[in-house]
């Protein structure tokens, strides 16, 4: 433990998980301080008793311009249990009776998105005129005046777009930002759209993993760790950090354990490292983070079971319902007998206050309008289980940028990473990879 080189980091999430293997493959000695038995943090699964199989807790799809993500994958050895579209493909569903298929056609970037948007999507006159005025005028956005707008600030400045509102940016927002149009980062859309949707037609693809999380991330990564070296300290709840001067000199545990941490990355979120601050000799207004500013946003993920299949092809975006995506199960969470399929609420403020039995009637009555048919009686439902995170991620505004920290703090030996840090991106697993390797480079760097 005496090691210069060595780096402690509380929590065992991908943030965590990502600087761990960063700090490896620079010659340090990770220590990951993990509050719960396994790493993993929100990107996890489970074994839900009282359905008898094991699920994983939220519906969690990658993109194949996550390059930091599939970088980690590759390091760990797990880069093979995700299917990557080659390119994009989306069943949207309007109606029951329709559909449109999007998928980018093979033509330089961005001819391979915009032009089967624009003439086989289901648009009208305002639409396509709106694509006109704002394609021209993406590629001179200036993304530092974007972060003052709102999503719906930044479109409504080229006119109105209600087909292409419903059918593409409120999807894709709400998808990838977790908050609504109204609310959500004009800048953090353009992110999205420069890394995954403008760039080659490769990159555009959705990563579906063909494995349990734990499988993806956590049970590698943990190999990956010991076998190099590193520590992985499970059931290990950090309560205090103590500090003196300007650097962090040990952490208490739960069990009143001091462990001299000489290095000390943070990588759980903002309200969990407020409480740790606070309790901290008050580390909190030594550091100034602002970390009571940040707000958030749930997401509700519903596991089913039915007898009959959900005609495909998946995945599917709902248009205009408070269901956007359904998923088929991966193999493991499948039951005999049976057709397992995950449905997706994002930004889910209304519905997760609802009883598990209110949003169950919610899924049949949306399967009634855009199958015809019901979830209970026609597709046969057998089971269910709701998954509630109602702190998936930040709530992704304007006013949010303000309060992103980077990864470094005033203290020369303590650094941040998570999703919610700034690193230029959304509150995705690509931020967290990403937020893990700033940490470990400035680490370096100091």
């Amino acid at each position: 433990m005496n090691n210069p080189k060595t780096v402690f980091i509380i929590g065992g999430g991908v943030a965590g998980i990502s600087a761990a293997v960063s700090a490896i493959k620079h010659g340090w000695k990770p220590v990951i301080l993990e509050r719960t038995g396994h790493l993993g943090g929100r990107v996890r699964s489970l074994y839900a008793k009282d359905v008898g199989s094991s699920i994983d807790n939220g519906q969690h799809v990658l993109s194949a311009s996550y390059q930091e993500t599939r970088q980690l994958l590759s390091e760990i050895g797990s880069h093979d249990r995700v299917t990557f579209q080659e390119p994009l493909f989306i069943n949207f569903r309007i109606s029951n009776r329709h559909d449109f298929q999007f998928q980018p056609w093979n033509l330089p970037a961005p001819l391979h998105f915009v032009l089967p948007l624009f003439l086989k999507a289901p648009l009208a006159r305002s639409d396509r005129q709106f694509m006109r005025r704002w394609g021209l005028a993406f590629w001179r956005a200036d993304p530092d005046s974007l972060k003052r707008l709102t999503v719906r600030e930044w479109l409504e400045e080229y006119g109105e777009a209600p087909l292409l509102e419903r059918l593409f940016w409120e999807p894709i927002t709400l998808a990838t930002l977790n908050t609504s149009i109204d609310e959500a980062s004009a800048f953090l859309l353009y992110q999205v759209l420069i890394n995954a949707f403008v760039g080659s037609r490769a990159n555009t693809g959705l990563g579906l993993p063909n494995d349990l999380l734990d499988a993806l991330f956590a049970e590698p990564a943990e190999k990956y760790i010991t076998a190099a070296g590193g520590e992985i300290q499970a059931n290990c709840v950090v309560k205090k950090i103590i500090w003196s001067g300007k650097e962090v000199q040990a952490v208490e545990t739960r069990d009143g354990e001091r462990i001299e941490t000489p290095h000390l990355i943070s990588a759980i979120p903002p309200n969990a490292l407020m409480k740790l601050l606070s309790s901290s000799d008050n580390l909190d207004k030594e550091l100034s983070l602002n970390l009571s500013r940040f707000t958030f946003s749930p997401i509700i993920t519903i596991n089913i079971w039915t007898e009959n299949p959900v005609p495909g092809p998946f995945p599917i975006a709902l248009i205009d319902s408070p269901i956007q995506w359904i998923f088929p199960m991966v193999e493991a969470s499948q039951k005999a007998g049976l057709h397992g399929y995950t449905l997706v609420i994002s930004a889910a403020f209304k519905e997760s206050a609802m009883r598990n039995e209110a949003i169950i009637n919610l899924a049949n009555r949306e399967f009634q309008h855009y199958f015809s048919k019901s979830l209970q009686s026609d597709f046969k439902l057998k089971d269910y289980k709701v998954i509630k995170e109602k702190t998936a991620t930040f709530l992704q505004t304007p006013q949010s940028l303000r309060y992103r920290p980077g990864p470094g703090t005033a203290f020369n030996n303590f650094f941040l990473s998570g999703d919610w840090i700034d690193t230029d991106l959304p509150a995705t697993i690509e931020s967290a990879v990403f937020s893990g390797r700033m940490a470990v480079e400035l680490l370096l760097a100091q």
